[in-house]
């Protein structure tokens, strides 16, 4: 093996998890936005004094703190949250398929093709983290020595 072979196989593994990262941001945006509108949506009708119990807005908050949480798992690269996140927006979207506004079902696709964006960048950065622990490390540059432009 060359170093030319060798150092075009490590520049391809960093562009391929440049990639992988940035399909995970995204939907890390998407879950943390949704999230917060959950939350807001959740705590909204006891601020307006719709509901006087905890109980209904206590669930939604538990449910928008578990997306959060999933969100911050998927942006460490793990592939169960990326999974579950997915699942969980494929199962709202469907769910509500008959009875949904044409919003909330453009909306409710929107998130899961984003998850589903999000949980391939997770298996693909699996994939580039396996593949870069057989490659060889790059060799040493002497002292004072310029990288190429």
């Amino acid at each position: 093996m060359t170093e030319v072979t060798a150092t075009h196989r490590r520049a391809a593994l960093r562009g391929r998890e440049a990639v992988a990262r940035g399909r995970i941001n995204s939907a890390v945006r998407a879950g943390r936005v949704l999230s917060v509108v959950s939350g807001v949506v959740s705590v909204l009708p006891l601020a307006l004094g719709v509901v006087r119990g905890w109980s209904v807005p206590g669930i939604g908050i538990a449910i928008a703190a578990g997306i959060f949480l999933a969100t911050e798992r998927m942006q460490r690269g793990s592939r169960v949250a990326a999974c579950v996140l997915l699942a969980v927006t494929g199962f709202m979207a469907y769910s509500t398929w008959h009875v949904a506004t044409l919003v909330t079902g453009a909306l409710l696709t929107v998130l899961t093709v984003v998850f589903a964006n999000g949980a391939w960048g997770t298996f693909a950065l699996a994939r580039v983290q396996r593949n870069a622990a057989h490659e060889p490390p790059a060799p040493a540059r002497p002292t004072g020595e310029r990288r190429p432009i």
